[in-house]
């Protein structure tokens, strides 16, 4: 999503400034960037070329040009650097680095990200900082990860709500819901059937949230994507009657707006619609004519080939049903191999998603500035397990207070886990107690690498740990406990100790019952059911 475009800078001259407003007026998209081309090559001053060039991209963006308005970012963007235009050039920064990541460009949108970061910091901007973190998580989704920017973008989404305006806001709600679809994509079939229906579940009122805020932007750009994305999500979720109103107006606005990358997205969820409701000769109909666009997006042809699939194999149409399946497949397998190569060229890793999560969340147990104080810095050592360099008890009695204060105060929701490694006891008497603390530290890697930077990780002693998740209320906390009982559970422990394996029992306590020590307790309950249960699962506190 893109937003309202920043003024002109007084130091354009007037003449510049008059074609630029100009531009700016047409009705159509193409006139105003004629303009602003022209304009661009006859201006002669820096301070005009650069507000021409930003115009330029602004255009492009909204037309849906992707390639040319990155290629237009690399003349844009020394010059509106030069001319200390830094609000253009945050912009164009995130216009530029949005089209990147649809692209498949993640370099370009991840240096783009940063350097908005960087700017944004700078200026000690926070609406910059929320919008370059956003961009970051739509990275991740993009590039194969849909967890990591699900989890950055649910951090940013609070961090968005604290800040109050509306444009971040919208950025952070919309790109969150679209991480969400995409999910539900990429697991809707098979095992991951149950996930994908509660990713859709939770993204359905974030696009109502949009819906409900875009008019006060007064841009129909910004309706185009709150209706569609909600109507895209209503198809699937069933709401069929409210789903196609919404549609239909959004493609409407699309095509008189001229808003030419989102209008074939919005084709595409008509068809699912027509699909869902039983309109197998319309629906085959309308995707078969969006396949034959030119420079359709990846993403928009992945939908279209699978409803089409569903189409073909609804009229009975078995040879039909199998070409638009192996052309789903062979274009998924296509898009997982880029994803790869992506992923591994560019080190998109959890270590680049925590640096941007230290840097934007701040929480106050951060020990980014510890160096600064040995006072500080003994107690960070005071309060770290010495084994697996986790919080110790002492850490969690005295951030837990904090953090649930913290949620009381504005009715956010906060869940404690308690989890604690199965039969234990017998690494240590079978493999010996080098064998057991390997076993420890690899587990605290696990527990890291599974959950936020904010949230609070603690070994509490022997094989228990405590794991506090500000912001998340039981269903999540309750995801994020299953990924971590099934990567503990599939781990090659082998590697440790021949025929070593594990599994670990949990409990989950949430808000809104903010006392912390009630909340431990009622977690250390629920992992006791959890092993009375059976072990090797996740019990929920009532």
């Amino acid at each position: 999503m893109p937003q309202p475009i920043a003024p002109t800078a007084n130091s354009v001259s007037p003449a510049v400034a008059a074609l630029l407003s100009q531009a700016r007026d047409c009705a159509a998209l193409d006139d105003g960037l004629t303009i602003a081309l022209r304009t661009l090559d006859g201006a002669v001053a820096t301070d005009d070329r650069a507000a021409a060039a930003h115009l330029c991209c602004f255009f492009l963006f909204r037309m849906g040009l992707g390639e040319r308005l990155i290629e237009m970012s690399d003349t844009a963007l020394p010059l509106l650097r030069k001319a200390s235009m830094s609000e253009a050039y945050a912009e164009t920064l995130r216009w530029a680095g949005i089209c990147a990541c649809d692209a498949g460009q993640f370099g370009i949108a991840i240096r783009h990200a940063t350097e908005g970061y960087r700017l944004a910091d700078e200026q000690n901007d926070q609406r910059g900082r929320i919008l370059a973190f956003s961009l970051l998580g739509g990275c991740f989704e993009r590039s194969g990860d849909p967890w990591q920017g699900e989890r950055l973008l649910r951090d940013g989404l609070a961090l968005a709500r604290r800040h109050g305006e509306t444009y971040p806001l919208l950025a952070t709600l919309n790109n969150l819901a679209a991480v969400l679809i995409g999910k539900f994509y990429s697991l809707r079939d098979g095992a991951g059937a149950a996930e994908a229906r509660r990713a859709l579940d939770d993204s359905v009122p974030l696009a109502r949230e949009v819906l409900q805020l875009a008019p006060t932007l007064n841009d129909p750009y910004f309706d185009v994507f709150a209706l569609g994305n909600l109507g895209e999500l209503l198809v699937h979720a069933g709401e069929l009657d409210e789903a196609g109103s919404l549609l239909q107006q959004a493609l409407a606005k699309a095509n008189d707006g001229g808003y030419r990358a989102i209008a074939p997205r919005v084709e595409c969820s008509i068809g699912e619609w027509l699909l869902a409701r039983g309109e197998f000769a319309e629906a085959n109909r309308l995707l078969h004519g969006l396949l034959a666009s030119e420079s359709l997006p990846i993403a928009t042809q992945l939908r279209a080939y699978y409803a089409l699939y569903l189409v073909h194999r609804s009229e009975g149409d078995a040879t039909a049903a199998l070409a638009a399946l192996e052309s789903f497949r062979r274009l998924e397998s296509q898009r997982s191999m880029q994803q790869l190569r992506d992923r591994s060229e560019l080190l998109v890793t959890r270590v680049e998603a925590d640096e941007s999560q230290r840097k934007v969340l701040e929480r106050a147990y951060s020990v980014a500035q510890a160096h600064a104080s040995r006072a500080v810095v003994l107690e960070r050592i005071a309060m770290q397990d010495k084994l697996t360099g986790l919080g110790n008890r002492r850490a969690l009695d005295t951030h837990l207070a904090e953090l649930v204060g913290a949620a009381q105060s504005i009715g956010a929701p906060l869940s404690v886990a308690v989890i604690d490694l199965d039969h234990f006891k017998r690494v240590n008497d079978v493999f010996g107690h080098a064998v057991g603390d390997r076993v420890l530290v690899q587990m605290a890697d696990l527990l890291t690498e599974l959950t936020r930077t904010d949230d609070l990780v603690t070994r509490t002693g022997g094989e228990e740990f405590v794991l506090v998740m500000p912001d998340l209320g039981p269903a999540d906390a309750f995801d994020i406990c299953e990924r971590l009982r099934l990567r503990v559970s599939r781990f090659n422990w082998g590697t440790i100790a021949p025929e070593l394996s594990l599994t670990l029992s949990a409990g989950i306590a949430s808000t809104p019952d903010y006392d912390a020590g009630q909340l431990v307790e009622r977690a250390d309950l629920a992992m006791y059911r959890a092993k009375r249960g059976g072990r090797n699962r996740v019990a929920v506190a009532p």
